[in-house]
């Protein structure tokens, strides 16, 4: 060690000597060499460099005699590589003095200098990434297409490259010294031998995902992020669809609030948050959350990651799943699309451009996408329009950037056919969409701190909508309900239906920011690395929120009619802190340990009433028990905040009769009478985050180079989903009738006499409370089997599959008005109390068992690929649980809880305030659970390149036209499956 610290100093002293001699490590060395001495050979590039070399004596042994056959010219750092290499030395190189030092006394890692060209022409690829796993370090091409991975532990290493339009590279290394790399990327293309147009499945050890690439987009005919997700295990196949709206639903059977609400799209970096939307009236369970998947439009998609297991710790307001896009970024030529079936059509151009000098590369994508549903019959339509505009920019050599503007604009209608008479019903929907996204990574190369990066984002939504409706009356009174405060009002009325108009007015903002610390850790066959940071979001929605064009005639002349101005509700303050070890042990050359741990923690509204905490630990795990066996498994929390809808509920307005006068002959006599119940919940307190606790365990086996299969089991739970929660309040109003409380005059008004009502009745209504009631279970086992390829025929086979479980009921108190009312309560619609029954036992279960074949034949020198795609649903079943029920208890007027005991079930004769118990009791018929027959579907899709100015692809699903009339098993009547499944399309897309 002394000797060492001897060198170092020589060292210092040789560069304050030679300190204004040339470097020449940029120099063009020409030496040609063979069996001279180590000496010799030292001095001959000395001469040729004019670099000087510093080391022990001892440690070069003058007898040794080395190659150095360099005709051509070489850089200074291969011609040391190859000579330290003969000699056993390392070296470590500063400006034009060299410092020689036998390899088991380095204290210093390695430098792995990268030159990214593209094979063929050779041009430099800028912004391209540079990841060397599995330490994690990064590094960006600059506009010259180098890159340098600093400061690299000893060890062997897999070095994934990645560029947008070429195929990524992953080469394994030895790094034992310095490197420099050049490494020629191949552009993708069909003339290729290796075509990947399904889904695959990302390595082990991590979060279970499916990654899709662009050539599976392409291939799919992809208009929209919905039409990427059936390619993932368990997803059905399906027809493009724009003029409805959908959402992210992952290892689940049905569409509810919690797995919808709780599923997260990450754009660029940046959260889509759907935290600031805002509905009109109470809580609906089946009104639309989430993020619309119309809006991301394909073309505009490099890459989409799937997670369906347990995230990385990285992520968070989530329950049910997460799916990260990233677009493209970098630079590619003129691309101009256009894709068309009978219901759709989308068109898009885009290109990459490099600027001049080191000014960056400019992306951007226009595209428009047009929907009409059924041609034969126009009742609706949906128009997208789409601009992108990214930017990268190395603002230093440690320094890169990139930076995305977007702007979406879809038009939603619904209304008459064009050949149907114009009522002047309608309803439009225009919602635009402005967001930025910058994402930073900064390489600091400290030991506890090697790159650095940060995400800011902003997203600002305006959601429009316009409608104009018939509003019926069945009744032939029609009260127009609209007084937004507690009391009796004379309500105008209708005695026929009225056309109305109005809309609602949103504009949900959120602001983004992130920053976040990596650094990897090594030691022998250890690998370690750590990532670590803070996040901030702030959602708000400022509007106009719900209105009446007349508030006179308005569209919901009821309860859920009043306006509420959005602007009125404060935003939503969040922070999160993660910390996350993915360690790897190379156990022996086919077994390692891979761990992925880490933890989450999340506030939301932090030092106000409404505070919510959580804490989310996660680890996945697997064991390479040998060269074709892997065991992996996983548990993790994932924890979704509550958003405005549920923060804040709107008012709970009840609205009940109080006196009912309308003499045919004496109109000047006819009075209609309100009273209006208001019940204010400012904010919703006691609410928790929604926590998702998810298991996964499976397997991974390696039957030969091109055969894998995986299995994986997962059960998921939510326990505390959002939902409706039954909190009770009485109050007590008033009932005028002719007999009793109504002074009539003939020819007059009507007067009330206040203090005479006819009754007095205590009504009892629920608050509008949000709480944690919901319960959602999914579980299940997911497969994916590469079958490989048959050489012969270019044809490789794909087997995927999911037999799945969910299962969902409320936790809400479980209770009801009592059956068998004497009249007095049935009269004037109130109850003496409400009787409870227990909670969780009604429920609904959906189980499906479905197989998806995809054969994929790829034919290089027609530069044609060409996949068919058989999904059998083998197993598909529905049963709603509703179990006979005992009453445990009532709650009477001044909401004071009673139990009931078995005793008093056991007494036929027991009365509640005259109510018989025994009539309380449930025993409901068993429901049949439906069990669909077995159905099939075959599409085909095909897709050829023109040379390299261009291809066509064409698809067709249900290309049999299979639609058959099967029974069900609780039926005998035939149905008719598979309808609405056939479709076809063509599209043509040129690259200038």
């Amino acid at each position: 060690m002394k000797k060492h610290l001897l060198i170092r100093m020589m060292q210092t002293v040789v560069i304050i000597l030679f300190a204004t001699s040339v470097s020449a490590q940029n120099q063009n060395v020409v030496i040609s060499a063979r069996n001279i001495p180590v000496r010799t050979a030292l001095t001959q590039i000395r001469q040729a460099t004019n670099v000087h070399f510093v080391y022990e004596e001892k440690s070069i042994n003058s007898q040794q005699t080395v190659t150095l056959n360099y005709p051509q010219g070489t850089s200074l750092s291969t011609l040391l590589n190859s000579l330290c290499k003969q000699i056993g030395l390392t070296y470590e190189i500063n400006d034009s003095i060299v410092l020689l030092y036998p390899a088991s006394k380095q204290t210093t890692p390695h430098d792995i200098h990268i030159l990214l060209l593209e094979r063929g022409n050779k041009q430099p690829l800028p912004m391209a990434t540079c990841v060397l796993n599995p330490l994690g370090a990064y590094a960006a091409t600059d506009m010259e297409g180098k890159a340098v991975l600093k400061n690299i532990p000893t060890g062997k290493y897999i070095l994934n490259i990645s560029y947008v339009g070429f195929e990524t590279v992953q080469r394994e290394i030895n790094v034992e010294q310095n490197l420099d790399l050049t490494i020629r990327m191949t552009p993708t293309s069909l003339a290729l031998k290796e075509v990947v147009v399904v889904a695959r499945q990302n390595v082990a050890g991590e979060s279970t995902s499916s990654i899709i690439g662009r050539q599976a987009i392409d291939h799919l005919q992809a208009m929209s992020l919905d039409d990427v997700m059936q390619l993932i295990p368990g997803h059905l196949m399906k027809n493009t669809d724009l003029t409805s709206r959908s959402n992210v639903q992952l290892r689940t059977l049905v569409n509810n609030n919690t797995n919808a609400f709780g599923s997260s799209i990450i754009m660029d970096g940046v959260p889509m948050s759907n935290n600031g939307t805002l509905s009109q009236g109470g809580f609906s369970s089946t009104a639309f959350v989430g993020t619309d998947l119309r809006q991301i439009s394909a073309d505009d998609i490099e890459s989409v990651e799937v997670i369906r297991g347990i995230p990385s710790a990285e992520y968070g307001d989530l329950t049910s799943g997460l799916v990260v896009v990233h677009s493209k970024i970098g630079q590619t030529p003129w691309q101009i699309k256009g894709k068309i079936n009978p219901g759709t059509m989308n068109y898009s151009l885009g290109k990459g451009l490099r600027l001049n000098k080191d000014a960056g590369i400019l992306n951007f994508n226009l595209d428009y996408a047009q929907a009409w549903g059924d041609p034969r019959q126009k009742t609706k339509s949906f128009d997208r329009y789409t601009f992108s505009l990214g930017y990268s920019k190395d603002i230093s050599r440690i320094w890169h950037t990139d930076t995305k503007v977007r702007y979406m604009m879809g038009k939603d209608w619904n209304g008459k056919d064009p050949d149907a008479i114009d009522d002047g019903t309608f309803q439009k929907n225009l919602n635009q969409l402005f967001s930025l996204s910058h994402n930073g990574k900064i390489s600091i190369n400290k030991p506890f701190s090697r790159t650095i990066n940060y995400t800011l984002g902003v997203s600002y939504t305006q959601t429009e909508m316009e409608k104009s409706s018939i509003v019926t009356n069945s009744s032939g009174l029609l009260p127009i309900l609209t007084a937004t405060e507690t009391g009796y009002y004379n309500v105008p009325f209708e005695q026929s239906s009225y056309q109305a108009s109005g809309g609602s007015l949103s504009r949900p903002g959120n602001v983004y920011a992130k920053i976040s610390n990596t650094f990897f850790v090594k030691s022998k066959k250890t690998y370690q690395n750590f990532k670590m940071g803070v996040e901030y979001h702030y959602d708000w929605n400022n509007a106009r929120g719900y209105y009446n064009d007349d508030d006179r005639y308005p569209l919901q002349p009821n309860s859920n009619g009043r306006p509420r101005p959005f602007s009125d509700i404060p935003g939503i303050h969040k922070m999160a802190a993660y910390i996350e070890d993915n360690f790897r042990w190379e156990i022996s050359e086919n077994r390692f340990l891979k761990i992925q741990l880490g933890g989450r923690f999340t506030t939301l509204q932090p030092w106000s009433d409404e505070a919510t905490f959580s804490f989310s630990p996660r680890v996945n795990a697997s064991f390479s028990v040998n060269k074709w066996l892997n065991i992996r498994g996983g548990f993790g929390l994932n924890s979704k905040t509550p958003g405005l809808d549920y923060l804040y509920p709107d008012k709970k307005y009840i609205d009940r009769v109080a006196a009912n006068y309308m003499p045919q002959d004496d109109k000047a006599g006819q009075i209609l009478m309100y009273h209006t119940q208001v019940y204010n919940v400012q904010r919703t307190k006691g609410l928790k985050n929604a926590t998702n606790r998810k298991w996964e365990a499976g397997f991974d086996i390696k039957l030969s180079d091109k055969h894998k299969l995986s299995i994986i089991g997962y059960h998921d739970k939510t326990a505390n989903g959002f939902g409706s929660a039954t909190e009770y309040f009485t109050y007590t109003a008033n009932y005028y009738s002719a007999e009793k409380g109504l002074v009539i005059t003939p020819g007059q008004a009507t007067k009330i006499d206040w203090n005479n009502p006819e009754r007095q009745d205590i009504v009892f209504s629920t608050t509008g409370k949000i709480g944690n009631t919901n319960v959602s279970i999914n579980k299940g086992i997911e497969m994916d089997f590469d079958l490989g390829e048959i050489p012969a025929i270019h044809t490789s086979f794909y087997l995927s599959g999911a037999y799945m479980e969910s299962k969902t009921y409320s936790k809400d108190i479980n209770s009801s008005n009592p059956s068998d009312l004497p009249t007095e309560y049935t009269i004037a619609n109130t109850t003496p109390f409400k009787i409870v029954y227990p909670s969780g036992l009604t429920n609904n279960v959906y189980r499906r068992f479905m197989n998806n074949l995809r054969i994929v034949t790829n034919i290089p020198a027609l530069r044609m690929v060409a996949s068919f795609s058989t999904q059998a649903i083998w197993y598909n079943y529905t049963k709603s649980n509703n179990p006979p029920m005992d009453p445990i208890g009532w709650i009477d007027t001044d909401l004071s809880y009673h139990e009931i005991t078995a005793d008093m079930l056991a007494d036929e004769n027991y009365k509640i305030k005259g109510v018989s118990l025994k009539s309380q009791r449930k025993t409901p018929k068993d429901n049949v659970p439906s069990k669909a027959p077995i159905t099939w579907l075959m599409s085909g899709r095909l897709t050829k390149e023109l040379g390299n100015i261009g291809g066509i692809s064409f698809y067709a699903n249900n290309i049999l036209f299979y639609e058959p009339f099967l029974k069900n098993s609780t039926s005998n009547t035939l149905v008719q499956r598979n309808t609405g499944s056939f479709s076809f399309g063509v599209e043509l897309f040129f690259n200038l």
